[in-house]
């Protein structure tokens, strides 16, 4: 009995160090990690915006683990209720086996006595394509907690950058024509919006594509104005929003139109394939109706013409969760090419 136990221990002391090595950072370089998922042949299989976060889940119940459990429940700017960027899937370390090794994105979290500092290194197609995982490693608790909360911004735009791109190549595969061929029809411009976008609406520099589903819809605008130079922040884009939203998006009833709630807009700056670009995110809502929801533009100069490029995705979806919604559109107004 005394020599089944010390070889059931020996198994299962095997395991676990199969099972580190399995999830710790090699010293291959990201092209290699690339390499090895594709001789693989294996594609990803977890639902969009899935996060397998592995780490000890007794330590994720302490005050430190805590920490990286709120950094990687970071809520999605501008929505009208609260709702996370990623359904958080969590298990042991000693669980990671081939089953989990199809998930998109993942969080591999470390502690031990052989590092000397925290650090954060992320590899990409490991096991699966595409894939991108993140190792946070620290010889504590306390400093893998601080690792976490000092690049929380790097965590989050690494993995949402990851699906938005995954979702621009599904794009790519199949979009809508209807907007494609209005979109270079009249702007001279290309945009890959969802396929059940297939309800074009144009006005003066403007164009509306919407999809009719009876428990959403989803939305995308184009349109241009002429930009002569200087500084364009939030209460301009604001102004410029209202105005072309109150000529073109009217309501069922005379004196409904779409505005937007000023107070919830959120101006900041991303890169989209090397490109930087303005953002805008918010609430819209119509004029003399309950009607509302979020939106997201993306602002281009296009410095040819001397216009300042909208696109922008609104969501129609009462009583339902946006996550996925406002993604999606946010991945199709990324797509667009100035191309003339």
């Amino acid at each position: 009995m005394h020599n089944m136990k010390n070889y059931l221990l020996s198994i299962i002391n095997c395991q676990l160090a199969i099972a580190t090595m399995l999830l710790l950072p090699s010293c291959n370089s990201d092209t290699s990690s690339k390499n090895a998922g594709r001789r693989a042949g294996t594609t990803t299989d977890s639902a969009p915006y899935e996060l397998l976060l592995v780490a000890d889940k007794d330590w994720l119940q302490t005050s430190d683990g805590s920490v990286l459990l709120d950094v990687v429940n970071t809520e999605i700017p501008g929505l009208p209720a609260p709702e996370p960027n990623f359904k958080i899937i969590s298990i042991n370390p000693s669980a990671f086996s081939k089953t989990f090794q199809g998930f998109a994105n993942m969080v591999i979290a470390d502690i031990g006595p052989q590092y000397t500092q925290g650090e954060l290194h992320t590899r990409h197609d490991l096991y699966a394509h595409p894939q991108t995982i993140i190792y946070l490693t620290a010889p504590n608790g306390r400093e893998l907690a601080k690792l976490a909360m000092d690049r929380q911004d790097q965590i989050i735009s690494t993995l949402l950058d990851a699906e938005l791109t995954r979702e621009r190549n599904l794009l790519r595969l199949r979009h809508s024509d209807a907007v494609f061929n209005q979109a270079k029809q009249q702007f001279g411009y290309t945009l890959l919006a969802p396929a059940s976008i297939d309800a074009v609406k144009v006005g003066e520099d403007f164009m509306w594509a919407s999809s009719d589903t009876e428990d959403n819809r989803l939305n995308i605008c184009l349109y241009t104005i002429p930009f002569a130079g200087g500084e364009f922040g939030a209460e301009a884009f604001i102004a410029v929003r209202d105005s072309v939203m109150k000529i073109n998006i009217e309501g069922e009833r005379q004196g409904q139109y779409m505005s937007t709630n000023a107070a919830t807009v959120l101006f900041d700056v991303t890169n989209v394939d090397g490109k930087t670009l303005l953002v805008a995110r918010g609430l819209w809502e119509m004029v003399g109706d309950m009607m509302g929801g979020p939106f997201v533009s993306y602002i281009y100069f296009d410095e040819p013409h001397q216009k300042l490029v909208f696109t922008e995705g609104f969501v129609y979806a009462p009583e339902k969760k946006k996550r996925a919604y406002i993604h999606e559109l946010e991945a199709a107004i990324q797509t667009l090419q100035l191309t003339h």
